[in-house]
């Protein structure tokens, strides 16, 4: 396929095309007595104007990314996930927000919209990686790259709300802060951390194993300031401070760090971490990469309008 035609074949409802006498042979969407009625350029025009050239650059899209990939069972229980999460959102008000939120008039069209974004993410990351240079991989492998690391920790949650005060919520913060404090000192006294972990723990999912986070590295989305915390930290050792996370604060106990794999073993791991950086850190880095998917298929929109718009938009 070479070219994508500037043509918008959509139906909307549409308000404000006045009716006009139509020529001989004119196309037409209408049509009244005395050759009366609003021609298919009408409602081109119109639609044209109504946000016209973002939902042809959504047609575009759609139609490229349907030849880079093909329907999924990720892709469709990732949209099935979505399309549940909203309908327990919005329960009986689901048809009301999700015109709303995202413009379609109904679940069908959700899926379609949730489906491109889908294949929207995948395109950024796929493209980011084309873009990974080899002094960047070698940055990271020498700056960055470790081994897995195994710890476990003893997570102190705050009881802090969005209802309450500044104050209020400092208030929780303290007291979540030093109960944590009193965790370490526990430990300083010799008790067991397994043990601790057990009794004082508040994450539910590690607690009953003693605080056991199991083998992790960078790419497994842990909070930023625990990663920069278990790495600095010493095999064989707990926190000595309380380590500050989204999700409260952190007594860490380092049991073990592997070696650091050779540059060959983890290279595509490397050019993954470093292209998901790139498109969460590069505002600009998404539109960059659909404008390269388009190039890729040669588009030539030939609606000289739409055409100019785009190029405003796009061309640097």
């Amino acid at each position: 396929m070479k070219k994508i035609l500037g043509v918008i074949a959509i139906l909307f409802l549409v308000c404000g095309c006045a009716t006009s006498h139509l020529e001989n042979g004119e196309e037409s969407v209408v049509k009244f007595k005395d050759n009366e009625g609003i021609s298919a350029e009408d409602l081109y025009e119109k639609l044209k104007e109504q946000d016209g050239f973002n939902t042809l650059m959504n047609l575009v899209d759609d139609l490229l990314l349907s030849h880079e990939y093909k329907e999924s069972a990720n892709e469709n229980e990732n949209i099935k996930q979505a399309v549940d999460y909203y309908k327990d959102l919005w329960g009986d008000s689901f048809s009301t927000y999700i015109t709303s939120y995202f413009g379609v008039k109904n679940e069908s069209g959700l899926k379609d919209y949730l489906r491109l974004q889908y294949r929207k993410n995948l395109w950024y990351l796929d493209y980011a990686k084309t873009q990974v240079n080899d002094t960047q991989i070698e940055d990271y492998y020498n700056n960055v790259a470790i081994g897995d690391i195994s710890a476990s920790h003893i997570l102190i949650k705050s009881d802090a709300t969005d209802s309450m005060s500044a104050d209020e919520k400092a208030q929780k913060e303290k007291e979540a802060y030093d109960k944590a404090v009193e965790v370490i000192n526990r430990l300083n006294n010799g008790e067991d951390f397994a043990t601790l972990a057990k009794e004082l723990s508040d994450d539910d999912g590690t607690k009953n194993s003693g605080g056991s986070l199991g083998s992790f590295n960078y790419d497994d989305n842990f909070d930023d300031n625990f990663m920069e915390a278990v790495v600095a930290q010493q095999v064989g050792t707990y926190s000595k401070e309380p380590v500050k996370s989204q999700y409260g604060y952190h007594i860490i106990y380092k049991t073990a760090q592997a070696d650091k794999p050779s540059l060959d073993d983890i290279r595509e791991d490397i050019i993954s971490t470093i292209a998901e950086e790139t498109v969460e850190n590069d505002t600009t880095f998404r539109s960059k990469a659909l404008k390269a998917l388009r190039e890729k298929y040669e588009m030539d929109i030939t609606d000289s309008d739409l055409d100019s718009e785009y190029k405003e938009t796009y061309e640097e």
